[in-house]
């Protein structure tokens, strides 16, 4: 009786430890989504900053529609 429960034991110890690793991965790959999300922002900024650039620069020689 006592292999059995010992053996139960460890399977569940196995389960648990599995669970645990799957909640590790999921979380990296959270925290990998939130790092590109952070980086689409970040492009996103600088691509508005550049067209407010030269949409400055078509403003002061006048070449432009803006």
């Amino acid at each position: 009786m006592n292999n059995w429960f010992d053996a139960i034991t460890q399977w569940q110890q196995q389960a648990l430890d599995a669970q645990q690793r799957m909640l590790d991965v999921g979380k990296q790959a959270n925290d990998a989504g939130k790092a590109m999300v952070e980086a689409q922002e970040a492009a996103k900024r600088a691509a508005d900053a550049n067209v407010k650039a030269w949409q400055a620069w078509t403003r002061l020689w006048g070449v432009g529609p803006w």
